[in-house]
């Protein structure tokens, strides 16, 4: 027995060294295959620049700086400065802190003992104004949005010198030093002198100076448009046009692909002195509107807890595509419970997942981790014709992300065939990947610009392709290796698991959901139906009308998760039911208020599922269907209705609910003509008028209705209108 044991313990030992050995292996081989599809790409860095500029706010980038090269083990060759953090305009008045920020950029370009040496990029999407242009003309290069500008900087403080040495100092490394000092004084007047290296443009001073020392000018007399003395804004055209900006770019993704950054140069450490309050919110189940709502309600009690780290558990497959785009662009900006400062967001696709809708919730987070065999953007299950509608939310989002939008386009375009390809102008070139198409008709040219790197990537003939675990990591959209495991999660995210909190969906989600299933919501329509129709042929027993207000009270409820149209839906509904209570006791026969109440009943079951107004005809054709189905619904309430009214009387139990006194009792003799004599008798009410009852005139018991709402038995009363078998009586 104890050999057995010792044998079984040697062999569990084996057994753990070779799963080591393997995992040491493969984790190898990932590094390997990593780097080498981020061959050509540098390590970069975004840091976003605080809007203001304040005091602490050269120190906090600096840190960050150090922190990503000492502690996360990074070679930073590029560090990109955004100097419009949530896409605003952005102006600080205070000359201090932006010199701050201005001495530390230039430190990075120059080389400091604490500092690495760097490339630094200033980025402008919006207008940036006031002292803010300083740390802007301190970056060696400035790329600039199709909406950036630059300028507008308080005149008055260049009478200050410590002012204008700080700019003429950040100024000084620039090919034109006047064009930068020209942003900052917008009556500075240049002109434009070609020389041997090319063109500069020259204030008038400068250009006296040279002449003094004897440089032969030659001076474009013409004016410099977008450089008139006194514009003070520069746009993003004349910024290109004179060389202030290199480049105009949409999106930090697209900052990323032009400067050949690896996609984790976007990922932002933003938590640098803040203490991590992580939060796990699992998404379960098919995405639609409903979800959607119970998401957004999640994340948003989550940040009211202070929680700076959300990891989305998309375990959700398929679903409504409407919605989501939205929520993935709020995800993108999220900020914390101060408003201040952005939350760190993670999306986890669970092993063996394959998520559709749920893809644009991932690229809207910062970071993504795939388990194994698990894909995004499986789009299979939708029509042509909304592949087409996602391609338009989804491709500029992935690009906008840094993620490749041409292998995005292969997940909605059937045998759309990628190729990989490198720059021939270019050998150190960053991998990329451009449809067989263009890349077959750069081969035609005279001269290609492009080399095939081989590994044509395509789906199944007629089939779209899926993105794997091993094709995001390809291609940067995957960080790290499969996480498979909650502990592996928590593990790569950097967090203690028994520190993270943990969101589902609560019980009302969960019943609120189930009450909207197709089939759950035409049996509530029809017990609706034929409660309400019981209720009018059996007044006063107050069992159908109660079971009808609770099955059209759960339908509403149920979709006020959803729809924005819940109140008005509510209101037709009502006025639907009043309008056929008037058909039936005030003015029966006039078929146009019956009928006008029914289509009221009808739309309103319809527009209370709208999460929003129908834009496409793919929409309008949804609500139509959902229309038929609820008047299906209404036709089949109305014939069991009927069915259940003429069998009731003869239901065990269920009988006791209609009047059916003994055949020798007179309350039970046949109905016959009315004659007009009766018209004013006078008479006593046999049962509860609710209005409508039974009534003795005479020897003779007729059904009546009542001209109020209630009238107890043993009450007089008198006809006051008859009309065909149709008695009205007040009580006297």
């Amino acid at each position: 027995m104890l050999h057995s044991v010792e044998t079984t313990t040697r062999s569990a030992a084996i057994l753990r060294q070779a799963c080591h050995g393997i995992a040491v292996i493969a984790m190898c081989a990932f590094v390997s295959f990593t780097s080498a599809q981020e061959v050509g790409r540098k390590d970069g860095l975004f840091l976003t620049v605080p809007n203001p500029i304040k005091g602490e706010t050269a120190d906090v980038l600096r840190r960050k700086i150090i922190d990503a090269r000492e502690k996360q083990q990074r070679h930073i060759d590029i560090v990109v400065f955004d100097f419009n953090p949530d896409n605003l305009p952005a102006e600080t008045s205070a000359f201090g802190p932006c010199d701050e920020l201005a001495d530390l950029i230039r430190k990075l370009q120059l080389g400091d003992p604490q500092l690495p040496r760097v490339a630094t990029y200033a980025y402008v999407h919006k207008a940036v104004t006031k002292h803010a242009v300083l740390p802007v003309i301190a970056c060696g290069q400035i790329i600039v949005g199709p909406d950036g500008s630059l300028g507008e900087v308080p005149r008055e403080d260049f009478a200050r010198v410590r002012v204008a040495t700080a700019y003429n100092e950040q100024a000084k490394y620039h090919a034109s030093p006047d064009l930068f000092l020209r942003i900052a004084d917008p009556d500075l007047r240049l002109l434009r002198v070609k020389m041997q290296q090319g063109e500069q443009f020259i204030s008038s001073k400068r250009r006296d100076a040279w002449v003094k020392e004897g440089k032969n000018l030659n001076i474009d007399p013409n004016e410099l448009r977008g450089l008139e003395p006194g514009r003070a804004l520069i746009d993003a055209e004349t910024a290109r046009q004179y060389g202030i900006a290199h480049q105009i770019l949409g999106s930090r993704g697209e900052v990323v692909e032009a400067l050949g950054l690896t996609r984790r140069s976007m990922i932002e450490d933003v938590l640098v002195e803040r203490t991590p309050v992580a939060w796990r919110i699992e998404m379960r189940g098919a995405i639609d509107a409903g979800k959607i709502q119970s998401l957004k309600r999640r994340i948003k009690s989550a940040i009211g807890r202070n929680a700076n780290i959300l990891i989305l558990q998309l375990d959700s497959e398929a679903g409504d595509v409407r919605d989501v785009a939205g929520l993935a662009s709020e995800l993108r900006t999220l900020k914390d419970n101060t408003d201040t400062q952005p939350v760190r967001t993670i999306a986890w696709v669970p092993p063996g997942k394959s998520i559709g809708a749920a893809t644009f919730l991932a690229l809207g987070c910062s970071e993504i981790l795939m388990g194994r065999d698990s894909a995004l953007a499986d789009f299979r299950y939708l029509r042509s014709e909304d592949r087409k509608t996602v391609a338009e939310m989804l491709l500029p989002l992935a690009k906008s992300q840094g993620y490749p939008p041409v292998l995005f386009q292969a997940t909605l375009e059937p045998n759309l065939e990628l190729v990989r390809v490198r720059s021939k102008l270019d050998a150190n070139a960053p991998v990329q990947l451009v449809p067989l198409a263009e890349f077959e008709r750069d081969q035609s040219l005279p001269l290609p610009k492009l080399i095939n790197l081989g590994g044509h990537l395509k789906a199944e003939p007629g089939g779209l392709l899926k993105i794997t675990p091993a094709l995001a990591r390809e291609f940067q959209i995957n960080a790290g290796v499969d996480v498979d495991t909650l502990d592996a999660l928590y593990s790569v995210v950097g967090v203690e698991a028994d520190k993270v909190r943990v969101s589902r969906d609560d019980y009302l989600d969960q019943i609120a959901e189930f009450f909207r299933e197709p089939w759950v919501n035409s049996l509530l329509i029809m017990v609706g139906i034929i409660g309400l129709i019981l209720e009018m042929k059996m007044p006063g027993t107050t069992i159908p009308g109660t079971v009808a207000a609770i099955a059209f009270v759960l339908f509403f409820w149920a979709y006020s998760f959803v729809g924005e149209f819940t109140l008005l839906a509510v209101f037709l509904f009502l006025l639907g039911l009043v309008m056929i209570a008037v058909e039936i006791f005030v003015i029966p026969g006039i078929t146009f208020v019956g009928l006008a109440g029914i289509v009221l009943i009808i739309a309103s079951l319809g527009l209370v599922t709208l999460d929003r107004w129908p834009t496409t005809t793919h929409e309008w054709i949804s609500l139509g269907h959902t229309l038929t189905t609820f008047g299906l619904s209404l036709v089949a309430a109305v014939i069991g209705a009927i069915c259940l009214t003429y069998y009731l009387p003869s239901i065990p139990y269920a009988n006791r609910m209609v009047l059916t006194p003994p055949s020798d009792d007179p309350l039970s003799a046949p109905m016959t003509a009315i004659p007009a004599r009766l018209l004013g008798a006078i008479g006593v009410a046999v049962t509860t008028l609710r209005p409508a009852g039974k009534a003795q005139f005479g020897d003779e018991f007729l059904d009546v209705v009542a001209e109020g709402d209630y009238v107890e038995p043993g009450k007089r009363l008198q006809i006051i209108e008859i009309e065909g078998n149709r008695i009205v009586v007040k009580e006297i």
